[in-house]
């Protein structure tokens, strides 16, 4: 029995240390997508309500999402304040434009990630008159 005790004291280390490095892991991945959100700004590159393609109505906005939960949409000098919130465990992100009229109030709501790469995001949102698609794409500089 004394010459199991090594081995169990060995064996706990080294799942706390398994554990301790996963986690880092995970952190590091999380900075790295905060990083990607954070830096630049974004645009609506297609906006379905349903069938019903309005893109049109987003042209000239400018989305930049800050690491503290702020996100501005700017047209022209007329800039919107918003939160948003991601939720990386079942891939989705909460917008909300609370003074917004139209269009900025249509992404108020929770978005599921259908689709994301570091300079694009495809999300939809289930409404009550059917299904929202919202296409994002990195300004590039």
């Amino acid at each position: 029995m004394k010459k199991l005790i090594p081995l169990i004291v060995t064996g706990c280390l080294a799942l706390f240390i398994s554990m301790s490095c996963k986690k880092a892991v995970e952190k590091k991945a999380q900075d790295m997508i905060m990083d990607a959100i954070t830096n630049g700004e974004w645009f609506v590159e297609q906006y379905f309500e349903g069938n019903n393609n309005i893109s049109n109505q987003f042209l000239n906005y400018y989305f930049k999402f800050n690491s503290n939960g702020t996100v501005t949409g700017t047209i022209s000098s007329t800039t919107t304040n918003g939160t948003w919130v991601g939720n990386p465990s079942d891939y989705t992100i909460t917008s909300e434009f609370p003074s917004a009229g139209d269009p900025l109030k249509k992404l108020n709501g929770v978005w599921k990630i259908k689709d994301s790469y570091w300079d694009f995001v495809k999300a939809e949102m289930i409404t009550s008159t059917g299904t929202n698609v919202l296409m994002l794409r990195k300004k590039q500089n």
